[in-house]
Order: C-alpha cells, then structure tokens, then sequence
C-alpha cells in the first residue's frame, strides 16, 4: 500500500507520515525543496516522474500567517489559497486516474477548525480552508461512483510549534479550558482520525468534514 503525503515533515503531517507506516504503508512524502506547492507546473511534473501508482492521498500542507485584512496583499493571499487548497485539487487531478483503475482509494485534506467558523486576522487561511471544504465535498461526488473515498479533517488547537508562535501562553490556556476535554489535542490525534478514514474501517463515509477538536466548537466560543 502507498500514500501520498504533503506537509509529511511537520509536526501533523510526521505524525501521519509515522501512524501510515506502522500500518505497513510506503509513504512517499516530499519535503518542499522537493515539491513546491505553489508551483502547478512542479506539482504536475513531480508526479509525473513518480513511478506506480497510490492507494491513499492525504494533504496536510499549508500556510497560517497571522495578519489584519487590510494589510495583507492580494499576491499573498492568492499565495495561500495555491498552497492550502489549489495544490490539493490538482495533485487529486494527476492522481485520480491511478485510484479509479484500481477501483478505489481514500483521499483525506487536513482542513481547520477555521474552514467552518473564522477569526480576525485570518482572513487568507479561513478562505483556503473553506474552499477545501467545499473541494471535498465536490470530489466525493465526482469520485465516488468509483469507490474513491474523499474526506477532510478539521483540528482544533493542537499543541505544535504553529500553534504556540501564533498564539501566546495566556491564549492558549484559554483554548484548553474551553475544550470540553479540557486540554490541546496532539498531533497524533489528527493522525489518528486521518489513518481510520483512509482505512478498511471507513465503509460508508464520504464527503464528511470530521472535526477533531476536543469540543471546542461545541461550546468553546462560550466564556470560560
């Protein structure tokens, strides 16, 4: 079994990357000095040279720089949207073919918390992360009458290095208590999530944005 993997080498995507291959996966996953994202011409010829085809796809890269709407320029937040969600499009695109002719496959975006609600400052990630939303449900429509499952997962606060340069100590404490578990998940957790739904385990779901958060949304924009 293979997988393709973006994002593999940060703390999310490692996690995955480990999860998949104690399973037994190969895991083909590119740093980005490999495969540039933004680049739609590398995306096509990277894959195009990658010989045999993939069981599973999961997309856990992208980018979240913090920053006031109205300073951001518009190159920049066309930027994140390439990275973030168009690259997630085209590499389903190149791989597509390969899981139809063997008749199914699984096709996993690591989405957000912000692809279903917002915050300030994130105008560019919370739009990337709704149109992969979106991106997931059309796939799923498109793709399953071939047995191609395509599903997202949307963390909530999880303890990375990402989470705490973007947020400081008090923040984050914050986030915590408003969990109904009362904690930050790790990163294994969303590994977790990403494996079952790419696994033999998922038989009937499809087009889903399952959110892993700890309860956050179910409550957390509640005053503590």
């Amino acid at each position: 079994m293979r997988l393709f993997l973006t994002g593999g080498n940060g703390e999310i995507g490692a996690a995955i990357r480990q999860r998949f291959q104690r399973a037994g996966y190969e895991v083909v996953a590119p740093r980005s000095s490999e495969l540039d994202l933004d680049d739609p011409r590398g995306i096509s010829s990277y894959l195009e040279a990658s010989p045999g085809s993939f069981d599973a796809f999961v997309h856990c890269a992208g980018i979240n720089q913090p920053k006031h709407f109205e300073t951001i320029p518009l190159e920049e937040m066309e930027r994140v949207l390439r990275i973030n969600t168009l690259s997630f499009v085209r590499i389903a695109q190149l791989l597509s073919d390969g899981l139809k002719k063997r008749k199914g496959g699984h096709i996993v975006a690591i989405s957000s918390i912000y692809g279903s609600f917002s915050r300030e400052k994130r105008l560019p990630y919370s739009m990337s992360k709704h149109a992969l939303n979106a991106a997931v449900k059309t796939l799923a429509l498109e793709l399953g009458p071939h047995g191609i499952y395509v599903n997202s997962v949307s963390p909530g606060f999880i303890d990375t290095e990402l989470t705490r340069r973007n947020n400081d100590a008090a923040t984050i404490e914050g986030f915590s208590k408003r969990t109904a578990l009362r904690r930050l998940g790790a990163p294994a957790d969303i590994a977790e999530v990403a494996f079952f739904l790419c696994s033999d385990a998922n038989r009937y779901i499809t087009g889903q944005d399952l959110i892993a958060d700890g309860g956050y949304s179910v409550g957390g924009f509640q005053n503590a």
